[in-house]
């Protein structure tokens, strides 16, 4: 499928599967919910809401750890002025954590906002960068359901990209000084306050306990033997498959070691789920026309951990460029990425040595494991078409005749899933990362 095909089908399963949402708006989304998320967001009090609109965006597939809503509100301020305002509201309700909650995303985002976010964004524009990394934060609630609520990117122009089509180059690019940048910023502030950066984020989703739980093998480990399976049937591959087929043999042991030790010679706090669709783009009128995009902002917070700087690096790649630049640009794009991170670096009060080029093309080097790991459990799942992923849900990967039929359309849903995976999957063979 080329990229206006896959565009339009995806625009009318996202309104289909809005029209399955309604009527799943918890009751206490009222009056003095919106009253005191706007209040604290705006700075003002005594405000009078006047009417709230609510609309469910939560879409299967894409939406595993909670569930999004978007308010419209209207209000009146102690002046009598009127006005509105939109939120969207991350709502993350216990059935929908029970599986991750040992990883405590809620309040690991919430500190993301409230003490890390304001601080980086301070610095950028003391130094004379109108920047911003990501949505304003406005409200967090932990009663009766944890909820927090940022401004609505979309409303100030921001507009998500295809995760089945993966980003091309000039949204790669911008994506990867972004990056960079960010990437600076929490290696200074690790140095000045390591007890914000460094104490609350000591692992990410893949971690000592979730990879030793059997279901992670059974889900992740199925994923690989059907691959394996796939690609013995491709000409010149009937090698690698049983590389594959190895892995699986020791498969904890080696996911583990793709992961650990978390540090490296170079250290941030990694965005830990850095993909298509935790990134919002804007375009100005003259860049729209040809797709540029002039900006980006990151969400979903919930996952950092500190650690490599690789880990982010090698998540991105393998998960959300198109196979054309991935095969021709990589290089380009990682060039791109360091000079972000050293100017970054140069203009900020930081005291430690700078990395080398060849520092941070060590650490991606160190962390290719992961990237294989990534390649074959995470972006499959990603790139499935949404009419294949509108039921999926993580509790539902639990039954095993729902995975083995999720697991199957996650390798055919997407022509583009086998073509990136085999080439891939030749590289990390070249780099022996599959010995």
């Amino acid at each position: 499928l080329n990229c206006v095909e896959v565009k339009s089908q995806e625009i009318y399963w996202k309104k289909k599967m809005a029209t399955f949402a309604i009527g799943e708006i918890p009751n206490y989304f009222n009056t003095e919910f919106f009253k005191r998320a706007l209040e604290n967001g705006l700075r003002m009090g005594d405000l009078k809401i006047q009417g709230i609109s609510i609309e469910n965006l939560t879409i299967g597939g894409e939406n595993y750890c909670s569930n999004i809503y978007r308010a419209n509100i209207k209000y009146k301020t102690s002046e009598d002025q009127y006005n509105e305002q939109t939120i969207i509201i991350k709502n993350m309700p216990k059935q929908k954590q029970s599986v991750l909650s040992r990883l405590n995303i809620y309040r690991k985002e919430t500190i993301f906002y409230l003490d890390i976010k304001p601080k980086m964004e301070a610095l950028m524009w003391y130094l004379g960068e109108p920047w911003n990394l990501a949505a304003r934060h406005f409200h967090s609630t932990t009663e009766p359901e944890q909820n927090i609520m940022f401004e609505d990117l979309s409303m100030l122009g921001f507009t998500l990209e295809s995760r089945q089509v993966g980003l091309d180059l000039a949204h790669a690019q911008i994506v990867m000084k972004k990056l960079g940048e960010y990437h600076a910023l929490t290696m200074m502030m690790a140095e000045r306050t390591p007890e914000i950066i460094i104490d609350h984020f000591p692992f990410g989703l893949l971690n000592t306990d979730s990879i030793k739980k059997e279901a992670f093998r059974a889900l992740f480990g199925a994923q690989l033997l059907k691959l394996a399976t796939l690609i013995a049937e491709y000409p010149k591959m009937e090698k690698i498959s049983k590389k594959l087929l190895k892995y699986y043999d020791h498969f904890t042991e080696r996911v583990l070691d793709s992961v650990y030790p978390l540090r490296g010679a170079v250290n941030v706090l990694n965005h830990g789920d850095l993909w298509v669709n935790n990134m919002f783009f804007k375009y100005d009128s003259n860049s729209k026309k040809f797709k540029t995009p002039s900006e980006v902002r990151f969400i979903d917070f919930q996952l950092c951990y500190y650690g490599s700087i690789g880990f982010d690096i090698n998540y991105f790649l393998n998960t959300s460029i198109q196979l054309d630049v991935l095969k021709h640009q990589r290089e380009n794009l990682i060039e791109g990425y360091y000079a972000s991170l050293l100017h970054t670096l140069k203009a900020l009060p930081y005291t430690a040595p700078q990395p080398t080029f060849a520092d941070v093309l060590r650490e991606i080097a160190q962390r290719e494991a992961f990237g294989f790991f990534v390649s074959f459990g995470f972006f499959p799942l990603m790139s499935m078409f949404t009419m294949d992923s509108q039921d999926n849900s993580l509790e539902k990967f639990y039954d095993e005749e729902f995975a083995r039929h999720k697991i199957e359309l996650m390798f055919q849903s997407n022509p583009r899933t086998m073509e990136a995976l085999c080439y891939s999957l030749q590289r990390f063979d070249d780099l022996r990362v599959l010995d």
